[in-house]
């Protein structure tokens, strides 16, 4: 490498370390989306703990209630394949604001409900539209998101989806009881809607990325079969397999081990009472939240690889181990280490996605990924509570660190993903 060669790379590097929170959020395009996340994050977090509270209400039992909840994931799930080429067609500020009405308008009706039936059917039409909704909200930080500081700045998008939903919690408890089950739910459709204003108020559709000079790109194929054949070509590419993979995986350990197997071993196998409960979840929120950012500047300067794979390790590692804590202390400890691999682990997949995903027909890109990552919530638990109950838990925590370690696998196997601009 020439001197001058070696003197421009270490300028790029330079640059890179010199973008700090504050200028990712001076950026109006970006500080719009974060503080509307938050928002709608929040407003999440409000109903999120009342929901089965209402659907008891109803007078049905334990299992019944929890499909108030579960229609929501299993519907969005079932969009995901649909919402990222209707992204794809109607470009990020359209599918935002369609998807923020239907969001909005099924949890007033929701709310209304006579019947739980009724309740369970307007609930689940909310989840096409948060589909909708969040394919367009990744798709629009694809591209107004400089190249060189997308992981840092997706550190700072999870901690301010992170920070709406605690937030939401305690204010959720103080509505429901003062004005009772529905005010919350109420409460979170009057936010999306304000939220649904404010974004169409202040985000513009980002402009295509010009693939010439003066050169006008060719217009999108659509319809099921051009679909299909962009889903076909990036299921050819490893780097892409390895992305939605590693976000399966992720997805599947959140909502397998933090959201379920921690909060059954902590009261079956421990003894714990619910507050000591969520003081260990808190833990784990606390430190995840402490290397976000970190986590995103180490990967715009060293690469996906150099964090994602230490990361999964830690995962793995915490996972295994949380099933031989032998005391709520040493529970919180390890699920405070859960936290930190979490940090550093959690949000290379969107950045990897960022690196591998098509200036053009990014939608269905983010389509496929984010399938996978709801197959992930939704499969974590119920793969967790069967391993718990034919097995015991330490083979149910084993269990769930399977598919990080076939996702560390593919990663180990894979090419680096972030590519920087040739320095001359």
């Amino acid at each position: 490498m020439s001197r001058r060669t070696a003197r421009n790379a270490t300028q790029a590097e330079a640059s890179v370390d010199k973008v700090s929170f504050r200028i990712i959020f001076a950026d109006p395009a970006i500080r719009t989306i974060l503080l509307i996340v938050f928002v709608i994050m929040m407003g999440f977090g409000i109903v999120a703990p009342i929901l089965p509270l209402y659907a008891r209400s109803f007078g049905v039992d334990y299992a019944a209630a929890g499909l108030l909840i579960s229609s929501f994931a299993f519907i969005r799930l079932a969009f995901d394949l649909v919402s990222g080429p209707a992204v794809d067609r109607l470009g990020e500020r359209l599918s935002m604001a369609v998807g923020v009405i239907v969001v909005g308008v099924t949890s007033v009706l929701v709310a209304l409900a006579r019947t739980f039936a009724l309740a369970v059917v307007f609930r689940a039409a909310g989840g096409a539209g948060s589909s909708l909704m969040f394919a367009a909200v990744y798709s629009y930080m694809f591209k107004v998101v400089p190249k060189d500081r997308m992981a840092r700045t997706f550190g700072v998008f999870f901690g301010f989806f992170n920070m709406g939903v605690i937030a939401g919690g305690p204010i959720g408890g103080v509505l429901a009881h003062f004005w009772g089950l529905r005010a919350p739910i109420l409460s979170y459709a009057v936010i999306l809607f304000v939220s649904g204003g404010l974004y169409l108020r202040f985000a513009r559709d980002p402009a295509p990325r010009a693939i010439a000079d003066d050169e006008e790109p060719p217009p999108l194929e659509v319809g099921w079969r051009a679909t299909v054949e962009r889903i076909t070509a990036l299921l050819r590419r490893r780097e892409f397999v390895t992305t939605i993979m590693v976000n399966l995986a992720y997805m599947s350990v959140v909502a397998g081990v933090l959201d379920t197997l921690v909060p059954l071993f902590g009261r079956d196998h421990l003894h714990m009472s619910t507050l000591a409960i969520g003081g260990v979840y808190g833990a784990a929120i606390t430190t995840e939240l402490a290397v976000l950012y970190h986590a995103g500047s180490l990967a715009d300067r060293w690469g996906r690889k150099s964090v994602l794979l230490p990361g999964l390790a830690g995962l793995i590692l915490a996972v295994v181990a949380i099933g031989w804590a032998r005391s709520p202390l040493m529970l919180a400890g390890l699920v405070a280490l859960w936290g930190v691999a979490s940090g550093y682990a959690g949000i290379m997949p969107s950045a990897m996605l960022s690196d591998v995903v098509p200036d053009r027909g990014s939608g269905t890109a983010i389509g496929v990924h984010r399938f996978f990552g709801d197959l992930g919530l939704i499969a974590g638990p119920l793969v967790a509570g069967f391993t718990t109950r034919a097995a015991g838990f330490k083979v149910a925590f084993a269990v769930a660190a399977a598919l990080p370690l076939i996702a560390l696998v593919l990663a180990v196997r894979t090419p680096e993903t972030l590519r920087r601009p040739a320095v001359r």
